[in-house]
């Protein structure tokens, strides 16, 4: 099961108000769905000033299946969040929930469990808050480095093909100075070819 199926499966129940793009068990999310979805959900943290990240800091390992995977638990260490995992404990306790219950008997369930645990959802909220705002950094500072990165590329670009074009002049300009050598021995070939014809070195081929 994809990431995105996953969290669905466990936090949105089927039949729920979402974007028509969702519509579909078997449906996958594009970046501007998810962005959607986001934007409409009353509960999301709210867009803002996001955590500053050190870009050289993200470990970006890919899949075997092309996939890009990154080392959120390293990320909320570095950030200093506390060795929380309410979050994790909501969604591992919810995989063991039977997916056809009712949302409101989900969260009843949910919130049980938090309470057996000595959690309760302000924990859970305040957790994945937290561990938002240094996603949200991550990603600012991953853009903001590719940015940079291709900026510099586009230049070291640009600086090549001025250089192709100064050796593409260079071509031209070598062509056009052997042309005019070329009709200039040419004519002084003639020149001297004429020489030797009024003297006789060159005898005329005889017609028939």
């Amino acid at each position: 099961m994809s990431g995105w199926k996953k969290v669905r499966s466990l936090f949105w129940q089927q039949g729920e108000a979402e974007p028509d793009a969702l519509a579909g068990e078997a449906a996958d999310l594009s970046d501007e769905d998810f962005a959607a979805l986001l934007a409409g959900n009353e509960h999301a943290v709210p867009s803002g000033p996001a955590e500053p990240v050190d870009a050289t800091s993200i470990a970006v390992t890919t899949a075997a299946d092309g996939a890009i995977e990154i080392d959120f638990q390293t990320q909320y260490d570095e950030a200093g969040i506390p060795d929380t995992d309410e979050v994790e404990q909501l969604e591992s306790f919810l995989t063991r929930l039977d997916a056809a219950l009712p949302k409101a008997s989900k969260i009843a369930a949910a919130e049980a469990f938090l309470g057996a645990i000595g959690k309760d959802k302000s924990a859970v909220m305040t957790d994945a808050e937290r561990k938002i705002q240094r996603v949200r950094g991550l990603l600012a500072a991953k853009e903001a480095a590719t940015g940079d990165s291709i900026a510099t590329e586009q230049a070291s670009i640009d600086q090549l093909l001025q250089q192709i074009e100064g050796h593409k002049q260079r071509m031209e300009d070598l062509n056009r100075e052997l042309e005019g050598v070329r009709r200039a021995c040419l004519v002084e070939e003639s020149r001297l070819q004429a020489a030797r014809v009024f003297f006789g070195s060159v005898t005329p081929t005889a017609k028939s």
